[in-house]
């Protein structure tokens, strides 16, 4: 069966990593995709976890209110508490990519055309 997920939005927060009792690790984070609807926007909230190197090397650089885009497979957590069932959809990820601002895209493409430009 295929499983691929791409999503994008920003951090709602910092990324965090954990250790699991191996020692492998584990970064999660919040990442909020905004839509909008004729005048109404619509924001989902989903978890995204990384694991072992891949999770240790990007962690650093995933913070608050960056915009990436998120390619992974979704994954369901399932608990239960108190006799009732729980479920929660998450992104377990494989590849991301951050957005390159519009002023970066706009320098870069200065510097091909070969002008100058001070606007970093």
């Amino acid at each position: 069966m295929i499983n691929n997920i791409i999503i994008g939005g920003r951090l709602t927060e910092d990324a965090e990593i954990k250790r699991t009792n191996q020692g492998v690790a584990i970064c999660t984070f919040t990442l909020a995709n905004n839509r909008k609807y004729k005048e109404t926007e619509f924001s989902t909230y989903i978890e995204v976890s990384l694991f072992g190197a891949f999770a240790e090397v990007m962690q650093p650089h995933l913070k608050k209110g960056i915009a990436i885009d998120v390619i992974g497979e979704l994954m369901q957590d399932v608990w239960d508490h108190e006799g009732k069932t729980y479920y929660k959809h998450k992104i377990k990820a494989k590849e991301i990519d951050f957005r390159t601002p519009k002023k970066e895209k706009q320098a870069i493409q200065n510097i091909e055309e070969g002008e100058n430009y001070e606007g970093f």
